[in-house]
């Protein structure tokens, strides 16, 4: 199933997969629903596609890195699942004891030309099982090294 990004505008192109067709709509209507949608194309052809709303693009990534709770004197290994330039998903390898809201330092390296390590803090959006969404607490500090790595030339969206 294909998923279609929405632009700032809420508007969508859906191109027909049988002819090639090209419609834009207006989609804010399903802004919050999380349905997969159907379409009927002038050729005939019916198809389905969900939609992202998302403000920034979403990369999918391989990343292996550490969290610490300061306070809790808690830290373990993490796999970064992906990153966008204002929140990130990743697998805790062994149980943790956060919390939704908590706020959890990241440190990782990005695996581009530069090499660079990122040492920054996030705060817990939800949690399931060894699985975890977080928004980085000051995404302008990440702006310019998030953007070099997120713009890497073998990656197509």
């Amino acid at each position: 199933m294909e998923k279609v990004y929405v632009d700032y505008t809420n508007q969508v192109k859906i191109i027909c997969p049988k002819c090639g067709l090209e419609q834009n709509k207006n989609v804010f209507k399903f802004k919050d629903s999380h349905k997969r949608l159907k379409a009927k194309c002038k050729c005939g052809e019916v198809f389905r596609f969900t939609l992202d709303f998302r403000k920034y693009f979403r990369k999918n990534a391989q990343l292996s890195g550490e969290y610490y709770i300061s306070g809790k004197d808690e830290k373990g290994e993490i796999l970064i699942q992906d990153i966008s330039m204002t929140g990130i998903r990743f697998a805790t390898l062994e149980p943790h004891n956060f919390s939704k809201d908590d706020l959890v330092g990241l440190k990782f390296t990005l695996d581009h030309l530069m090499i660079l390590e990122i040492h920054t803090l996030v705060k817990i959006l939800w949690i399931i099982d060894r699985n975890v969404g977080a928004q980085f607490k000051d995404p302008k500090l990440l702006e310019i090294d998030l953007g070099f790595y997120m713009k890497k030339k073998s990656d197509v969206y």
